[in-house]
């Protein structure tokens, strides 16, 4: 679970420093792009910490956490293209893309 947690926390210092170069870039936009990446990196690293050595939890509850947000963003994602709105599609696809990444790198349960 160490690995994984150093994993979020190079994620997160690798987005602040996208973010720094993109502003000084005059990128606002896409910086505010790298801003919801490190931002969903971070909740995801406070859930591990929360969830992975609480007893009666574990990592199955933090798979479960991080099912739960798949299926909220996703709700978010279809209500906004079924309204048109082009800017939270794009922060909701961001957010699941970050998610993806997350859930790529979760360990495996051991057995």
């Amino acid at each position: 679970m160490q690995e994984f947690m150093n994993y979020l926390a190079g994620q997160i210092e690798a987005c602040r420093a996208k973010i720094e170069r993109l502003e000084a870039d005059g990128r606002k936009d896409d910086a505010n792009f790298a801003r919801v990446r490190t931002n969903i990196y971070d909740v995801c690293r406070t859930v591990t910490n929360t969830l992975a050595n609480r007893p009666g939890a574990g990592e199955a509850a933090v798979k479960a956490q991080f099912a739960r947000f798949e299926t909220t963003w996703g709700a978010a994602l279809e209500k906004a293209k079924a309204h048109g709105d082009a800017g939270a599609i794009a922060v909701e696809e961001t957010k699941l893309a970050a998610l993806a990444d997350v859930a790529a790198h979760f360990p495996e349960e051991q057995a």
